[in-house]
């Protein structure tokens, strides 16, 4: 295998080190796959758990309204010191005496008609919580997505590993050979110094097998500890052609439309927005309440007026009950909050056919690569099974001490290109089923439903 060659199937393999994090390793050691890892990571992913918050935190929206729309009561009780006085309006005289006087009132304003502005507000609120639901799916397909980088990266990964460690003895019984034959020392050097190059490359694959596996670790979202060496293993020590049923066009699309977090975002916005400017038009209309007082006061440092006519602010008790109207006027306040929402309905509307014409797009480029990548990863695999007979064929050579240096390195080189393009075809291939599920907003990959 050429420098140059070896250089590419590390830039290669250099990539999947993007879908790989710095994080712990799990305490038990066991085998996942990669559906497994998908429901731990929608357990236990920090990413997920915290998104999922917010629409706790919205849910309490409900119980704001529902308070704002029952009846305000207000109650004062107390007791306080007073001194003594008797008398009536006409004239009062002092006594040497104190006491204590009690007091206490309770007020209720009870909203009867407020134009149905209480339902389009709990709708509203409904709505809002409902739309940072859509927020964690919306989250839980994006962190999908990452652990399937890492978990088909690193299958590829072991794959490099397998040949170059593979390639690494092959090396070493050809240099032995050659040196049995006594073949021209300049032959031998020459397949010497590929082999040292080849296990320098491996060291540095080995490294990216382990960020590959801790990239899968942090996904997961476990409680890790980064001293422990035993680590989830792939079920798989290679990456492999799983051919899947690619159903029509249009039935992706219809799951898009159905199912999207990003469509159903948009829809659930506009009602929202929608039942709010309901709201804002009915707050512009007066309230019909009823309101009822009560207010009490006792004490015997006074003299009880009986007469009804005459306020006695220490010895009373008044109740009253009625039923009326109140009418804020904000001049202009309301119109304005009106006119805001109008715009953020018109804008809600314009990214619902822009999002809907945009991921129809990416739809239908996700479908298309599944189909490029299944028909290149087909024809590679016939160009990978000729590559290994050609070098079959040179080992056996070899072995006769008939094949030069030069034809080994030949063998090799156009294996592990052709190996590189080949494998890399199928993490493509995977790849673009996860492509294809993050296009229409859900799992569409049969092997993973």
């Amino acid at each position: 295998m050429k420098p140059l060659i070896i250089v590419l199937m590390a830039l290669n393999i250099l990539c999947i080190e993007g879908f790989a994090e710095e994080s712990e390793t799990l305490t038990n050691s066991r085998i996942v796959s990669l559906k497994d890892a998908i429901s731990l990571a929608k357990k236990n992913n920090l990413e997920i758990k915290s998104e999922s918050y917010k629409s706790s935190i919205a849910a309490t929206d409900l119980t704001l309204i529902r308070g704002e729309m029952l009846p305000k009561i207000s109650a004062v009780a107390g007791v306080g010191p007073i001194n003594g006085k008797t008398g009536n309006y006409a004239f009062y005289q002092d006594q040497k005496t104190w006491g204590a006087e009690w007091i206490g009132s309770i007020e209720a304003k009870i909203p009867l008609f407020v134009w149905g502005r209480g339902e389009d507000l709990k709708h509203a609120a409904t709505l809002n919580t409902e739309l940072n639901k859509l927020d964690v799916t919306k989250k839980q397909n994006e962190i999908i997505f990452k652990l399937k980088e890492a978990y088909y990266g690193w299958q590829y990964a072991l794959s490099l590993l397998d040949f170059v460690s593979e390639t690494q003895k092959d090396l070493e019984q050809a240099v032995n050979a050659l040196s049995e034959k006594k073949e021209k020392k300049e032959d031998i050097l020459r397949l010497e110094v590929f082999k040292y190059q080849v296990e320098e490359k491996k060291l540095e694959i080995e490294k990216t097998v382990k960020l590959a596996q801790m990239g899968v670790n942090f996904y997961l979202g476990e409680e890790l500890k980064l001293e422990d060496k035993n680590k989830v293993q792939n079920e798989r020590q290679w990456i492999e052609m799983d051919t899947r049923e690619l159903k029509t066009l249009s039935y992706y699309l219809d799951l898009m439309n159905l199912g999207a977090p990003d469509l159903q975002k948009v829809d659930l916005g506009i009602q929202a927005k929608s039942d709010l400017l309901s709201s804002e038009k009915k707050a512009a209309l007066p309230v019909v309440g009823a309101l009822v007082k009560y207010d009490y006061a006792q004490t015997n440092q006074r003299t009880a007026q009986n007469n009804p006519f005459i306020y006695d602010p220490y010895n009373h008790s008044s109740f009253a009950a009625g039923i009326g109207l109140t009418w804020d006027i904000d001049f202009g306040v309301g119109q304005s909050k009106r006119d805001k929402l109008v715009l953020e309905i018109a804008e809600l509307k314009s990214k619902q056919v822009y999002a809907k014409e945009g991921l129809k797009v990416l739809l239908n480029k996700s479908y298309m690569e599944v189909e490029e990548a299944q028909a290149r990863a087909e024809t590679l695999k016939k160009a990978y099974k000729s590559a290994k007979k050609w070098l079959t064929n040179i080992e056996t050579s070899v072995g006769l001490g008939l094949t030069p240096a030069k034809d080994i390195i030949d063998a090799y080189t156009t294996r592990a290109l052709v190996f590189k393009d080949y494998y890399e075809s199928l993490y493509r291939y995977q790849m673009s089923w996860a492509h294809l599920s993050e296009a229409a907003g859900q799992e569409v990959d049969p092997l993973l439903n």
